[in-house]
C-alpha cells in the first residue's frame, strides 16, 4: 500500500516538474520571438523580408500556444525544433 502511494506521488511530482519545465521553455521561446520582432522593426530592410519574418514568428508562436491534446514527448520535440529555428532566425537578423 505504501509502495503504491509513493509511486503515485513520484509520478505526480515528476509530471508537475515536467509541465513547469515545458511552460518555462515556452515562455522563453515567446520572449525570443518578441526580441527578434523588435530587432526587425528597428532594422531597415525590404518589406517582403520583414513580412516573412513576422509571418514565421507568428506561426511559431501559434504552434507553441496551441498544444492541447498533444502528448508530452511530441511537445518536447516541437519545442526543440522551434528553438533550432529561432537560433537560425537570430543569426539571420
Amino acid at each position: 500500500m505504501k509502495r503504491d502511494f509513493y509511486l503515485i506521488m513520484t509520478g505526480f511530482v515528476s509530471g508537475i516538474a515536467l509541465s513547469l519545465y515545458l511552460y518555462w521553455k515556452r515562455k522563453k521561446i515567446i520572449q525570443k520571438l518578441n526580441d527578434i520582432e523588435s530587432r526587425v522593426r528597428n532594422v531597415q530592410m525590404k518589406n517582403m523580408i520583414r513580412g516573412i519574418i513576422f509571418e514565421t514568428t507568428s506561426n511559431i508562436r501559434r504552434l507553441i500556444t496551441n498544444t492541447k491534446g498533444v502528448p508530452q514527448k511530441e511537445k518536447e520535440y516541437i519545442l526543440k525544433k522551434v528553438e533550432e529555428k529561432i537560433r537560425k532566425l537570430e543569426e539571420i537578423v
